[in-house]
């Protein structure tokens, strides 16, 4: 399928802690007239900085981000601010992902080894700060009310992160509440995130939900092609985006990923129409550009 007019909102992008497979410019190079866009993410910086610092390229998108680890200062407005003004596009505010509270209790080290493979050592997941967005009586902290009034106020799109699927339904619901209407629950099937898909449905009911299906969720997580698209069938294609989740050292390049991505779920029933729905308008939607 051609994938050409795809915006890929989940790319990997380094340098970074561990090894990446490209760089800004590198990407730009190995990615431009491939798809039309992508948002590039890092675990451990913003990434603003990193498109800022190179020439903008003609026709192809890149959206910058920040992710709410500890390396970023947790759950930081500032961060929220600092990067968005640095852009004309809407940045993705990604809630905690390695140093959520979440994943560290269900992973045994902050990188897990299938990410890197052989020759990195990551820290072991007890020894690191896991961060949680509610508090004991299980509802959402200040500093996370704090980020979703930034959020709101510099006009991000939210991706959940990999906190629970129990907090991310009450993250989504109250970012609603406040008139937040970008959102992008990420890879809700996901192992360690594992979203019941009646929940997956209830969330798609607000304005602006997107439920997030990636290559990487099949190539790397191991999770059954056939499942991925018993959800996207389950919630409906207009309610999802699919990305490629890609940067791995060893990984195909974005590009890539969504042609044998798409190509695997057409085998399993969803249209052509549907994936570009999913690969071009709904993206599109949550950056303003539709």
């Amino acid at each position: 399928m051609d994938v050409r007019n795809f915006i890929d909102l989940h790319v990997h992008i380094g340098p970074e802690v561990f090894p990446r497979k490209f760089t800004v410019p590198q990407i730009i190079n190995a990615e431009k007239g491939k798809i039309k866009g992508m948002a590039l993410k890092n675990h451990f910086y913003p990434t603003l900085p990193l498109i800022k610092s190179e020439p903008e390229p003609e026709d192809f998108i890149l959206i910058g981000s920040v992710t709410l680890n500890n390396y970023l200062g947790g759950l930081n407005p500032d961060v929220i601010y600092g990067s968005a003004q640095l852009s004309k596009r809407p940045i993705i505010v990604w809630f905690p992902t390695i140093n959520s509270e979440n994943f560290l209790k269900r992973s045994s080290h902050e990188i897990p080894s299938e990410w890197v493979g052989k020759g990195f050592v990551s820290r072991p997941s007890h020894e690191i700060r896991g961060i949680s967005i509610v508090n004991k009586k299980g509802v959402l902290t200040d500093e996370t009310i704090q980020v979703l009034k930034a959020i709101k106020e510099n006009n991000c799109i939210l991706a959940t992160g990999h906190v629970s699927w129990q907090e991310a339904k009450l993250l989504v619901e109250s970012a609603l509440k406040m008139g937040i209407n970008k959102i992008i629950v990420t890879h809700p099937i996901y192992q360690l995130i594992d979203m019941p898909v009646e929940i997956q449905k209830e969330l798609v009911q607000g304005k602006g939900v997107y439920l997030e299906h990636n290559f990487a969720m099949y190539l790397i997580d191991k999770v059954p092609i056939e499942k991925i698209a018993e959800q996207i069938k389950y919630v409906g294609a207009d309610n999802c985006i699919l990305s490629s989740d890609m940067g791995q050292i060893n990984s195909p390049a974005p590009s890539e990923a969504l042609k044998k991505f798409t190509e695997l779920l057409n085998q399993e029933g969803i249209t052509e129409e549907e994936l570009k729905i999913m690969g071009e308008q709904n993206p599109r939607k949550l950056i303003g550009e539709l």
